[in-house]
């Protein structure tokens, strides 16, 4: 009788990856944004204070009698009230795949492998998870009727009839996230219309980024009718209604959100600057003494597309380093600080900034708030809360999880930049045609 795998289960090792809960990478929101503790979070949300506005029963005079002291005026705290949002991540693998990949791993004629099928698949999980991640907190679309941010806005149709054509369509180049679309073929987004709320078409696949100068993107769907148009707006597979707000949507926010009125009570409310142009030293050393005025003293970061740090890093005239004997001259800069009048403002290049604007975020003052980080680490203990076998399938499951969402703690002490347009020619950045 032939040996089944049931019958020799047990000569065969299961083999587990260890409990991962990956850090931040440098110069990411995930990884300036402190995750709030767990005995700061109570059961169904989080919950801070928020100082609206402070006493102002005050009385004047001049006459040296007993006098009439004028009524109080209570400051104001509002509550602030929000929970976290999920993302699971999962990948699929065949047993075929797994056990192939146990025969080792090696570079060259070693091994059965370049890397066996399980440190392909949780590695990459993880960069997924941290992508997604690094999304959310950034343009997360919120749960509102009309997304209120989005991970880019069409300009143009280029070329193709519908989505099933394919379509090529051509972003605007201040939506433009240059680090996001060459890691994304073959993941699927949403489009809606302009008014955020009418859907396009959902599914749709990323097929390709089809020039390395310009803002496009080729977009597929079978059978699909649909005709991506001019300001569509796009989202990740499933985000509308379901996502946390991303800092982008919070920086514009002017309405309700978290259950304070931005319209209102105006320390709710966000900063925001139009560029009008290339970011220069001027403009930030303005930027930081109008956000002076609102209490921030000791700075904070500023996350900018690479471009625009490169137009800063052209601009400053202090970058040559000289060693030795002057045979050797280093020019250029990894990373710029400004010392204006709220402190130091250090500039950062963050791989997921939209060309046309950046991103300031004061010291203290941005925080993530959920049940978890991305994890892999199974509930109630054991080894295989991220490995589940397949009930249906030959094949076996991977998963991560986090449940987080932003918030700022004071919004009026951050500020968002608009109308940012970098120097192609110093900074090599797409154009839009």
């Amino acid at each position: 009788m032939a040996a089944t795998y049931a019958n020799v289960q047990a000569n065969f090792k299961v083999r587990y990856g260890r409990w991962i809960d990956p850090l931040p990478d440098d110069h990411t929101l995930a990884d300036f944004g402190q995750f709030v503790t767990q005995d700061s979070r109570p059961g169904l949300n989080y919950n801070f204070p928020v100082l609206t506005g402070i006493e102002g029963g005050q009385t004047a005079n001049v006459d040296n009698s007993a006098f009439t002291i004028n009524p109080a005026i209570d400051s104001q705290v509002k509550l602030a009230t929000l929970d976290g949002a999920t993302i699971l991540m999962q990948a699929v693998l065949s047993y075929d795949t797994i056990y192939k990949g146990l025969n080792g791993a090696g570079n060259g004629p070693s091994g059965g492998a370049f890397k066996t099928a399980l440190d392909q698949a949780v590695e990459s999980l993880l960069m997924g998870a941290a992508l997604y991640r690094e999304l959310a907190l950034a343009y997360g679309p919120g749960t509102s009727t009309a997304i209120s941010s989005n991970i880019g806005v069409v300009e143009a149709s280029v070329s193709g009839a519908n989505l099933a054509a394919p379509q090529v369509v051509r972003l605007f180049l201040t939506s433009w996230i240059p680090g996001l679309w060459i890691m994304v073929q073959n993941h699927l987004f949403d489009i809606y219309q302009a008014d955020g709320t009418t859907v396009r078409d959902t599914g749709v696949t990323l097929q390709a980024r089809p020039s390395t100068t310009q803002t496009r993107l080729q977009l597929f769907k079978t059978a699909s009718v649909a005709v991506v148009a001019a300001n569509d707006q796009i989202v990740p597979q499933g985000w509308r209604l379901k996502s946390c707000f991303g800092l982008e949507a919070i920086y514009n926010n002017a309405t309700t959100l978290f259950g304070i009125d931005a319209s209102t009570v105006a320390p709710w409310r966000c900063m925001t600057f139009n560029a009008g142009g290339q970011l220069t030293r001027a403009k930030l050393m303005g930027y930081g003494a109008a956000i002076s005025t609102n209490g921030v003293k000791t700075g904070g970061k500023l996350f900018v597309v690479s471009y625009s740090f490169a137009d800063l890093a052209e601009e400053s005239n202090t970058l040559r380093q000289f060693i030795t004997d002057n045979s050797v001259r280093r020019q250029g800069a990894s990373e710029l600080v400004y010392v204006t009048a709220c402190g130091e403002i250090t500039v950062a290049v963050y791989q997921y900034a939209k060309a046309g604007q950046a991103m300031f975020i004061a010291t203290d003052n941005f925080k993530r708030v959920g049940s978890t980080d991305i994890t892999m680490r199974p509930i109630g203990g054991g080894a295989q809360g991220f490995f589940t076998h397949s009930t249906t399938t030959a094949g076996a499951q991977i998963k991560c999880f986090s449940n987080q969402a932003p918030v700022f703690e004071m919004p009026f002490r951050n500020f968002l930049i608009t109308g940012i347009v970098n120097s192609v020619g110093t900074s090599g950045a797409p154009v839009s045609s």
